[in-house]
């Protein structure tokens, strides 16, 4: 209501095709949004070093609130039922997923990533569970195709489960860390502001959905793009942002959030036939694992400070592109897990032994089978168990490679898990063989060839001594640059019983 050109038409008058363009007169939406496309252009033209995490990726802004923030509901003062704007825009994003914009290239067309940087003030003691009408339209959004990145929230660690929005079953809820101003990540710790999980019990007997955070990436001291002001409280009755650039600081899950937002942009890009649910899932297991196991009876990896752990672009990338690839997008089993736990050569066997751990979160792992170089799958070998396994119920297994006899260089591994549903994401692994000894069948069939060459010469040359004591020397003349094939060709004589030789022997 506070943007002058809706004030002007009198208050409700916008278009509602996607036309019109909202401004942001509280700046936290600009600041969010350049953690994910910032292009790093200042006011004046000139390049600066600040970028978002997808430059340049295209934006569809969605305005639900006011100048002075989210709406009443951050305050108390009035139910969050009673408040709908975020309802609308949430259901308005879903219903356009698809809509061809006006002017846009087709390969722009539509909506594919929501990215909320702000939550919803719970009035229930506990948090959210998960049920709240916030959280399941987020799910929709997830079931619709639109893959969804969200705040965990700023409570801390002594929060008890998440407010709503963050506490969505099928989102990505993302908590802060903080990088301690350096380029190495191995400092990085949970920022103190960041909400921890796990959500609020639902009550389904389903342990997973619990799990929130799913990841962590930086949101403490970020340099932020400006929008109207740095504070709020502004209105662009009397200023614009048109001369604003990147200066200020904020902290909070609400800069973490968008940064995520743009990693899946750059998912998106490398392989645009992902689901919201594969997407999820590679991002959770290319995550750099952080802090100990806080429940490693449901999972041996999530942390309630990290989740699966600090977000790693290049790695979900580089799977997406993977996935794409091979001809796996769209048959990934998102429930079955396989991991490596340890790799290397074996001092008593000095074979390179990879041992790992696998897993379903709904059903069971069937089988374990790797390949090398793209070749033939074979099976793992692993743990017997009496049974099918059930869900959660954990099994190892190993593979024993001979790197003598695998080609010299870098080889690719690639190891999957097979369910009734499909697979699991694959892990890839280089492992460096050493080329020293073939294997019996290439042996044999490299004897055999030489001994077939040693003979075909001996005979050639028989031949040729025998043909030269009736003839003029000078025609048997055999220059080194000549080869056999040359000789056979150009004398149909030797050529034939040389044919005869053959077929005898």
């Amino acid at each position: 209501h506070s943007d002058p050109t809706c004030a002007i038409s009198g208050f409700g008058s916008r278009e509602t095709d996607g036309s019109y363009d909202p401004d942001d007169g509280h700046q936290h939406g600009t600041a969010c949004m350049g953690m994910a496309a910032a292009t790093g252009l200042e006011a004046d033209g000139s390049q600066s070093e600040f970028y978002g995490s997808a430059p340049d990726a295209s934006l569809v802004d969605v305005r639900i609130g006011t100048d002075a923030g989210a709406g009443p509901f951050e305050n108390y003062i009035l139910e969050q039922e009673f408040y709908e704007s975020a309802m609308n825009g949430l259901q308005w994003i879903i219903d356009n997923k698809d809509t061809p914009w006006a002017g846009v290239d087709e390969s722009l067309h539509g909506i594919d990533i929501i990215s909320l940087s702000w939550g919803i003030t719970s009035h229930e003691g506990g948090g959210s569970d998960g049920t709240d009408m916030h959280s399941m339209i987020l799910d929709d959004a997830m079931n619709e195709g639109v893959v969804v990145s969200v705040a965990a929230g700023n409570d801390g660690p002594d929060n008890d489960g998440l407010s709503g929005m963050g506490s969505s079953d099928l989102s990505i809820t993302v908590g802060a860390t903080d990088d301690v101003n350096t380029i190495t990540r191995d400092d990085d710790t949970i920022a103190s502001y960041s909400s921890r999980g796990p959500r609020r019990d639902n009550g389904d007997n389903n342990p997973l959905n619990e799990l929130k955070p799913e990841i962590t990436a930086p949101g403490t001291n970020i340099i932020q793009a400006e929008g109207c002001v740095t504070q709020g409280g502004c209105s662009n009755l009397i200023s614009d942002a048109s001369s604003n650039t990147y200066t200020s600081r904020g902290t909070g899950t609400s800069y973490a959030t968008p940064s995520v937002s743009g990693i899946l942009a750059l998912m998106i890009e490398a392989n645009e036939d992902l689901s919201p649910m594969e997407m999820k899932e590679i991002l959770k297991f290319t995550a750099e694992r952080k802090g100990e196991p806080t429940q490693p009876e449901v999972d041996p990896f999530w942390n309630r400070d990290f989740g699966w752990g600090l977000v790693d672009a290049y790695e979900a990338v580089k799977l997406s592109l993977e996935l794409k690839e091979l001809g796996l997008t769209g048959s990934i089993d998102v429930s079955a897990q396989v991991h490596v736990e340890s790799m290397g050569i074996d001092n008593d066997s000095m074979l390179y032994v990879i041992d790992g751990i696998a897993w379903s979160q709904m059903g069971s792992v069937n089988a374990i089978e790797y390949r090398i170089n793209g070749g033939n799958w074979m099976s793992a070998s692993f743990e017997e168990s009496n049974g099918t396994l059930g869900a959660l119920e954990r099994f190892g297994w190993s593979i024993a490679l001979d790197a003598d006899k695998m080609p010299k260089g870098n080889n690719t591994v690639e190891i999957r898990g097979l369910t009734d549903d499909g697979q699991s994401l694959p892990v890839i692994l280089n492992v460096m063989g050493e080329g020293n000894s073939a294997s019996s069948s290439e042996s044999l069939f490299h004897k055999l060839h030489l001994d077939f060459i040693f003979i075909v010469s001996f005979i050639v040359v028989a031949l040729l001594l025998w043909y030269g004591r009736t003839t003029n020397p000078e025609t048997l003349t055999l220059d080194s640059n000549e080869s056999i094939d040359k000789v056979l060709k150009d004398d149909a004589d030797i050529a034939s019983v040389v044919d005869a030789e053959l077929l005898e022997g």
